[in-house]
């Protein structure tokens, strides 16, 4: 094959690792498998080789490159800072490019993830099928994974079904009556409303909530907590139309397929202006988003619109922060030890999402925080690695869970749709008596005095 322009753009970058080696000890792959293939030293070689025409795009590379979570702890951890998931994805695309997608593959990444109506459909399809026990063929067909990973991994980790889906739930939810300040009773009865959430002429924020694919269709439960805290919080929230936030596409090297859905959700969000903050409680949705500048820098008018939507995004727990919301959290209650799984997209690598989550556990009042060693290391999920390398993925979780088992946590908290799917096969690999939640669940419980909405106290 000839030169890859792409390729040859990212050379300068690649010849700068120094092979220090300094990679292995932070990679969870290489840490699993101990191959010099999966850690960024040895794709950096590769990919190198590939350049300098020393070897060619063959089928027997695609196990270096396809063993790469992208947390870029590789990054983080390099003296010259080579951005091996880029390098990563170049390759993925270039080989999809070289040996091609499947049919199915292109329909669902340039027709189907577009149009969330018709996702939901085949979602809710997909869940009547297993009730009746024929999803399990189509995910054996690999059909379940194609039209979303996190479905796939949700029909391999969850139990039951989630009933009706999360914007249907949405629509008919009601809104806490209004205070002019965080108020509670000292009973079990939750917080009132509080006038948190405001802008400097006294004005509620209007806030758009982002409905992640993960939460919308597998953990609905979550979207829920989320609203019922943004809206406890004074915020005037509406429930935005978007798609999927395309990040699943990139990291199948569909740098196109991505665009065209960062280009989707821009003309279905409309004026952003009417907007405060966009906010969501996946980890893995905020940080793809506020990526959306650099994926679209090619045209500088959408690369503007781009920006003026990352500016407004936030992850909940960085939005909750910034409103003080600490200070309504501390008038609730949650007797818990509770442990904290940084989500790669949510910190320093990505967003810089750190402090917060930690400083709102910290807040509630019968809390026990206990800080996770190697907190910030992938479990292993990565949307979709925990499906393609389950073997791999397993051992990564296994080490996450081992611990978490150290801390003594009851609950382990976290921001991130794929990566509560992994933590709980984990959990219950591990034989661990504790519960995952999501950031936003916890906050909804503890304004709730450690009431869980789905029955009983948290």
């Amino acid at each position: 094959m000839g030169k890859i322009p792409e390729f040859d753009a990212l050379y300068d970058e690649v010849v700068t690792c120094g092979k220090c080696g300094f990679c292995q000890p932070t990679c969870p792959v290489y840490r699993a498998t101990g191959r010099e293939n999966h850690v960024a030293r040895g794709k950096n070689a590769l990919f190198r080789n590939l350049v300098e025409g020393d070897t060619t795009m063959a089928p027997d590379l695609q196990d270096a490159f396809s063993n790469c979570l992208l947390c870029r702890a590789c990054t983080e951890n390099c003296f010259t800072a080579v951005k091996t998931d880029h390098i990563v994805i170049a390759y993925r695309e270039a080989y999809a490019r070289r040996f091609g997608r499947s049919t199915i593959q292109r329909a669902v990444f340039r027709g189907l993830l577009p149009r969330p109506a018709l996702m939901a459909r085949l979602v809710k399809a997909t869940w009547a099928l297993r009730r009746v026990g024929l999803a399990d063929v189509l995910r054996r067909w690999g059909l379940v994974r194609l039209l979303n990973p996190k479905l796939d991994r949700a029909l391999e980790l969850k139990l039951g079904t989630p009933g009706k889906l999360l914007r249907e739930r949405l629509k008919d939810r009601s809104a806490p009556a209004v205070t002019s300040a965080p108020v509670a009773d000292g009973s079990a009865a939750p917080l009132e409303q509080a006038a948190l959430a405001k802008r400097a002429d006294g004005a509620p924020l209007r806030v758009g909530y982002w409905i992640s694919c993960g939460y919308n269709y597998v953990l609905p439960e979550v979207g829920e907590a989320t609203v019922r805290v943004l809206e406890r919080l004074g915020a005037k929230v509406d429930v935005l139309d978007n798609c999927c936030c395309g990040l699943a596409v990139y990291g199948y090297g569909d740098r196109e397929g991505a665009r065209r859905l960062a280009k989707a959700n821009i003309e279905r969000l409309g004026d952003l202006e009417r907007f405060d903050a966009i906010v969501s409680e996946c980890g893995s949705c905020s940080g793809h988003l506020k990526e959306y500048p650099e994926l679209l820098q090619a045209d500088p008018e959408l690369a503007a619109q781009a920006k003026a939507l990352s500016d407004k995004v936030r992850s909940f727990s960085e939005f909750v922060m910034e409103v003080g919301g600490a200070a309504l959290l501390a008038q609730g209650s949650l007797d818990a030890v509770v442990t904290y799984h940084e989500s790669c997209h949510m910190g320093s690598r990505y967003q810089g999402v750190v402090e917060q989550p930690r400083l709102l556990l910290r807040s509630v009042p019968g809390v026990v925080f206990r800080e996770l060693t190697e907190a910030n290391s992938c479990c292993g999920a990565a949307g979709t690695y925990g499906v393609l390398h389950p073997e791999t993925a397993g051992a990564i979780i296994d080490r996450k869970i081992g611990f978490v088992k150290e801390t003594g946590a009851t609950i382990l908290a976290t921001e991130c749709p794929s990566c509560m799917l992994q933590l709980d096969l984990g959990i219950r690999r591990g034989g661990l008596d504790a519960t995952v939640l999501n950031i936003s669940q916890i906050c909804d419980r503890a304004m709730h005095n450690g009431e869980d909405l789905l029955g009983g106290r948290g």
